[in-house]
């Protein structure tokens, strides 16, 4: 898939966010795979998650991604671990549509 956007993205900087590959690789991910915790998006994208977790700040700041934390048990353990859920937002994906 080729990044290339409307020109109402390039007007309010939705286009330099994305020409981030690794941003992009994560909205396609989210796109096709719906919304999913940090660190599966980080193994399935092959981004360490720290850094997926920064370009969710990013993409944030921009109205693509939304996120919130949850708590979850992992590994039959006693204590919940929290966890970042994130999700596109109407936005992204009328970008996404628009990508070729």
């Amino acid at each position: 898939m080729k990044l290339v956007l409307d020109e109402k993205f390039v007007a309010d900087g939705t286009a330099a966010t994305m020409s981030q590959p690794q941003r992009f690789k994560i909205v396609k991910f989210l796109k096709e795979q719906g919304p999913a915790f940090v660190d599966r998006i980080a193994k399935e994208t092959d981004i360490h998650p720290r850094m997926v977790s920064h370009h969710v700040d990013v993409l944030q700041d921009q109205k693509l991604v939304e996120t919130k934390y949850e708590l979850v048990k992992i590994n039959d353990s006693k204590r919940d671990v929290a966890v970042r859920m994130c999700w596109l937002t109407p936005r992204a994906e009328a970008m996404m549509e628009t990508t070729k």
